[in-house]
This record gives C-alpha cells, structure tokens and sequence, in this order.
C-alpha cells in the first residue's frame, strides 16, 4: 500500500522476502489486510479446536477426523501444524508459532474496524472472547492454539 510507483520499484525485493506481494492501494490498506486476514486465522483456529471437541464428545476419533480433513476441500497446511500442536499438546511459550496476546490484539483490532465500517463480525466477537478467556488463564504468552484446552473444557 501507498505510492504505486514506488512499489513497483521494490516489488523485485518484495519477491525476495514473500510468495506474493499484491499493491491495495492507499496507505493503511496493507494493515487492514493483515487484520482481516488475522481475524480469519483466529476464527478457523478457534473453530477446528471446536470440531476437534464435538469430533472427540460424539465418539470419533481425532486422528480419523485429521484424515478426512487432510483429504477434502479444506485441506489446509495450518490445520496440519495446528493438529500437530494439538496432539502433541505444544501449547507452552517455547512452542509459539503466533503469540495469543498478538492474535487477540489483532482480533480487536478488526472488531473496531467492523464497528467503523458497520459489518458484523460474530464469529470474530466470539473468538475473541474465547482469546480473552484463555488469557485470564494466563496463556497469553502461549501459542494461540493454547485456546484448545479452553474450548475443550466447556459444555453446554
């Protein structure tokens, strides 16, 4: 985001340094982007913790969920490494791959920026109520998948 120009000219060192660099415009843009993008991560984190629960309470198996998964239209690299952290019960601050605290932050951040621009954002209201939950557990410093053991936990 910014002056096009000027991003056209450092597009070859933005290759170097990502996969993919897309110009969006006016400055700001690119933070936008970043947290709706953020706030997307928080949801599928919160809502595969969920189908991993409602997998294990209604009696199937974790691991045969993780297959399925793997091998239909969602598909996606984070559930692999999240599904990891999960059976391997990675949640500690050594294992942090994107810091809770930060997740929550940035869910916060994309709730204002809802309310500024008028869009409801439940699934992101309820996650980040789970991501302030967790932190009251003092898990703030742990990765976000941290929030599993939360979710885990409650019942109807």
């Amino acid at each position: 985001a910014g002056d096009e120009d000027v991003c056209k000219q450092a597009l070859p060192l933005f290759e170097i340094m990502g996969k993919k660099s897309v110009y969006l415009g006016a400055i700001g843009n690119g933070a936008k982007m970043k947290l709706v993008v953020n706030m997307m991560l928080g949801c599928m984190t919160t809502t595969f913790s969920e189908a991993i629960g409602l997998c294990e309470k209604s009696g199937l198996k974790r691991e045969e969920f993780f297959d399925v998964l793997g091998a239909g239209a969602l598909q996606s690299p984070w559930y692999t490494i999240k599904g990891n952290a999960v059976n391997k019960e990675l949640y500690k601050e050594e294992d942090v791959t994107f810091p809770m605290k930060h997740m929550q932050k940035d869910l916060r951040l994309a709730l204002e920026l809802g309310k500024e621009v008028n869009q409801s954002l439940t699934c992101a209201h309820e996650t980040n109520e789970l991501f302030l939950e967790a932190m009251k557990e003092g898990l703030q410093d742990c990765d976000l998948i941290a929030v599993h053991p939360v979710i885990k936990k409650k019942s109807c």
